[in-house]
């Protein structure tokens, strides 16, 4: 019998915490069972994705995936007061590595800034 989702996930997340090198060999897999556990409350899958974002902020592949990777993390967290605070302290690891040079400084807009039309009006 394979392993729950959720006994698999601990496994990728404890070795994740342990060494951010070894998230991008299982990001996929990784990605699917947090999903799979639960999307929004379980406290292992935000594990797993800040262990995501913290082996990103140490290898970028571009100028704005953190940032990106960070705004997702917001957005799916935003209805919980306790998980926006663990996010909190990332937030901050993120923009003092900026301010140090570590990181890009970026900026990401996450949605449509632009004016919407009012189809009512003529």
């Amino acid at each position: 019998m394979p392993p729950r989702a959720a006994d698999r996930l601990a496994t990728l997340v404890a070795r994740a915490e342990a060494d951010l090198a070894t998230v991008e060999a299982s990001r996929a897999v990784g990605d699917a069972l947090a999903l799979e556990v639960d999307p929004t409350a379980s406290e292992l899958a935000l594990r797993w994705r800040i262990a995501v974002l913290r082996a990103l902020m140490l290898a970028p592949p571009d100028g704005d995936a953190v940032r990106e990777a960070y705004g997702e993390l917001v957005d799916r967290y935003r209805g919980s007061a306790e998980h926006l605070t663990a996010l909190k302290a990332l937030g901050d690891d993120i923009r003092r590595l900026e301010a140090d040079g570590t990181l890009p400084r970026t900026l990401v807009a996450r949605s449509d800034r632009r004016a919407k039309r009012d189809s009512t009006r003529s």
